[in-house]
């Protein structure tokens, strides 16, 4: 991409010097290797109104704004957004811009103010560096900008900043694969598009990846970014995103778990294992015992396509079914508070397992035509996952006397209808063989015999509940052990972990 000279630098902007970092685009000689790409962040200080522009302003922007920068050429970039010091007393405050590509000038844009994007109050990522702001939006390549802010209400945003961000280029960005498929299959975990694909740039993350417990809500968000986008800038968008808010919100990582692109590629979002419980910094308040995907694009008017969708349930599914959550239930979270959740701190709350960002933050996201669908995703997921368990637990786990009439009882809900096996083991040789159908309540019990109706020795047993679906899905299976420390009127206990 072109660079220009620091005399370009906008008029009544300042340009940080400190916060530019120079970007080294990744070239290859032959093979199209997936390779780190360091981004380039640009900060350039929105201070005043300039006095020009304000009187040029359009008829439907008269008023006079609260900031307002003249409209310069600037470095290359293909990414904007605003950010401003950390404060819960600002309200209100509403950001517009244009931007300039191939030599003509947009028209102005909302951005979408993105104060419940943020990490829990405080969490370890909860620190002086992180800053409120808009979400990032890709423009393409573009080298000018102009940016105006207006408020309603609340303390004035202070330290306001316009950034700039390139992600870079790389020859592995246009080769990155499309999964084969995004049809039914059992169990499913998508094909997803890892950091090291993507081109992630891990020298910028900062710290190691915190871990919550099972996530009991999956939250769909937008990245409130453009549309139209191709499939070789798509990884690009990426990075730009997790450049934005590692550089300059000011957080760890990318918020997101994971993000799915308009073409249904699923991309790693948050280090730490797609397959774990990352603790992320996309639904203020709500981050613990939850976990997002995001989908690459804005969708206030337009709605997601049918590979977008296919790709966001069967993701979805994957995560939930890993977690014993049923996708058509619903939950309880207790909220941290801060930013602008909806709920005051310590409060507990109840949510659809499959939630969209604005049920638990004063937002937009994930935009109103994917938040009208999100009965559509919720039966969708409920497909893709097919078989499933939720929440399978032993009942009355204490030690207790056992009789006949005392099986050591296992209870959850099947997500669909689901032909189930129970078996009981000891010294890795199945001892007894329990089968059934369910479709909701299931309490499968063992009475403490072997096949055949032998009482059950002492010693330590594993139960293993599978399960399939009519359609050939596979329930994650659940195990846990038990002791039995006598026979007949035998007690037992759960083996502790």
């Amino acid at each position: 991409m072109r660079r220009h000279s620091s005399a370009a630098v906008l008029t009544g902007l300042t340009l940080l010097a400190s916060g530019i970092v120079v970007g080294l685009p990744v070239t290859a000689a032959s093979a199209a290797r997936p390779t780190p790409v360091e981004p380039s962040v640009a900060r350039l200080a929105l201070t005043s109104v300039d006095a020009t522009s304000v009187r040029r302003l359009p008829g439907p922007l008269s008023r006079r704004p609260l900031l307002l920068s003249a409209p310069r050429v600037t470095r290359d970039f293909t990414t904007v957004g605003v950010t401003w010091r950390h404060d819960e007393r600002v309200r209100g405050v509403a950001v517009q811009l244009r931007w300039r590509s191939a030599g003509r000038w947009s028209g102005w844009r909302s951005l979408e103010v993105d104060a419940d994007h943020a990490p829990d109050p405080g969490s370890v990522e909860d620190t002086a560096t992180v800053r409120d702001g808009t979400a990032p939006l890709w423009v393409g390549p573009s080298d000018g900008v102009q940016v105006r802010v207006d408020q309603r209400r609340g303390a004035r945003p202070r330290d306001v900043r316009i950034e700039l961000v390139d992600p870079g280029s790389s020859p592995a960005d246009a080769p990155v694969s499309l999964p084969r498929s995004v049809a039914r299959a059992a169990q499913p975990r998508p094909e997803i598009v890892t950091r090291a694909q993507w081109g992630a740039d891990e020298s910028i993350r900062r710290g190691e990846p915190t871990y919550t417990s099972p996530a009991k809500v999956g939250f769909v968000h937008h990245t409130a970014t453009a549309n139209g986008y191709s499939q070789a800038q798509a990884a690009a968008m990426v990075r730009s995103v997790y450049a934005f808010h590692v550089k300059s919100r000011g957080w760890s990582d990318i918020g997101y778990n994971l993000l799915v692109d308009r073409f249904g590629r699923v991309y790693e979002g948050r280090a730490g294992g797609v397959d774990r419980w990352v603790l992320g910094t996309h639904t203020g308040g709500h981050n613990s015992a939850s976990f997002a995907v995001s989908l690459l694009g804005s969708y206030d008017s337009s709605s997601p396509g049918a590979s977008t969708m296919a790709a966001l349930q069967k993701t979805l599914a994957w995560k939930l079914g890993l977690a014993y959550r049923n996708p058509a239930g619903t939950t309880t979270l207790t909220s941290a508070g801060g930013g602008t959740s909806r709920f005051a701190a310590g409060t507990t709350n109840s949510f659809a397992v499959v939630s969209g960002h604005r049920d638990a933050g004063t937002t937009a996201c994930p935009g109103a035509a994917t938040y009208a669908r999100m009965g559509e995703i919720r039966r969708g997921v409920t497909a893709y996952l097919g078989a499933g368990f939720v929440s399978p637990s032993l009942v009355d786990g204490a030690e207790r006397v056992q009789g006949s009439t005392q099986p050591v009882t296992l209870a959850t809900r099947t997500v669909n209808r689901t032909d189930w096996r129970l078996e009981v083991s000891r010294g890795g040789q199945v001892v007894r063989t329990l089968t059934g159908t369910a479709d909701g309540a299931l309490v499968p019990q063992w009475d403490l015999t072997f096949d055949g109706g032998y009482p059950a020795l002492p010693g330590t047993y594993a139960l293993r509940l599978t399960g399939t679906g009519a359609d050939g899905s596979v329930a994650l299976p659940w195990t846990t052990s038990v002791r039995v420390t006598g026979t007949g009127t035998s007690r037992w206990r759960p083996v502790s972990r």
